[in-house]
């Protein structure tokens, strides 16, 4: 699909994080997000500093905090005319996470001829695959760059059925910066699955050999992952590889512009 992927403006915001990685690896609470610029810890940050970057892309994301505290910010340091969308956030320890995961593996048999890889460098085929996937089931797919893991570490799982047809994939990334609120939490997320092959479990499966690969990995403290509050099927997938709801916190997407930020 190339090294970018959506529409002109989601293309030139993905250029702009590439360019920006530099600075973001040296700032706690800033967060390269691959598909849109993120922040753990805007104070920290500046906010001016978080505001002048909303400001280039129409877009910035706020990661893991109450919600009425952080849409009071954004309207306070954004602007009142900026659209707001939240996702649920779920948290898991390792221990939790680990254990429920690998139990879903060991009780999930593949097909014959299937299979699981996770690729230390995906190769261009591989990432126009899993782009190809994530588009086809509403996700807007990350950048090459990347899944390639030239921003932060990233691990993507792929499963393939018999005719060597991607089916299902899974990413997870430790994108916070160590020294940040959130450094040493595992982001996962990006589980698509092929239409035909959905009812099968397959989400839950990738969602849990992308969490176990990863640890084994980065040997990440806490995993995260974020789900809407009206979507059931990724929930039960979250919480069946042993993450929990917290109630207390939201992922906000402030949005300036008409586009919708996808999942």
């Amino acid at each position: 699909m190339g090294e970018f992927v959506g529409l002109d403006s989601q293309v030139r915001i993905q250029k702009r994080m590439r360019q920006r990685q530099a600075w973001i690896a040296h700032t706690p609470g800033a967060i390269n997000a691959g598909r849109a610029m993120a922040f753990d810890d805007p104070g920290r940050v500046g906010w001016d500093r978080v505001t002048a970057l909303a400001n280039e892309d129409d877009l910035a994301v706020f990661c893991a905090f109450p919600e009425a505290k952080i849409k009071a910010d954004i309207g306070r340091h954004l602007g009142p005319g900026w659209k707001t969308s939240s996702w649920g956030v779920y948290f898991g320890t390792a221990a939790a996470v680990m254990a429920a995961s690998q139990s879903l593996l060991d009780a999930h048999e593949l097909p014959a001829d299937w299979r699981m890889i996770a690729p230390e460098r995906p190769d261009d085929r591989q990432i126009d695959a899993v782009q190809l996937l994530n588009q086809s089931t509403g996700v807007l797919p990350y950048p090459a760059f990347f899944s390639r893991g030239e921003a932060s570490p990233i691990v993507t799982v792929c499963l393939t059925d018999e005719t060597g047809a991607l089916a299902a994939t899974a990413s997870a990334v430790m994108r916070h910066h160590a020294d940040s609120r959130l450094g040493g939490h595992l982001f996962t997320g990006m589980v698509s699955v092929l239409p035909v092959y959905r009812g099968r479990g397959l989400g839950k499966l990738v969602n849990a050999a992308v969490l176990v690969e990863s640890h084994a990995r980065f040997g990440w403290s806490v995993a995260t992952e974020q789900a809407a509050a009206h979507n059931h099927a990724s929930r039960a997938m979250i919480e069946a590889c042993g993450l929990r709801r917290d109630e207390g916190v939201v992922s906000v997407a402030a949005i300036n512009s008409d586009e919708a930020f996808t999942r």
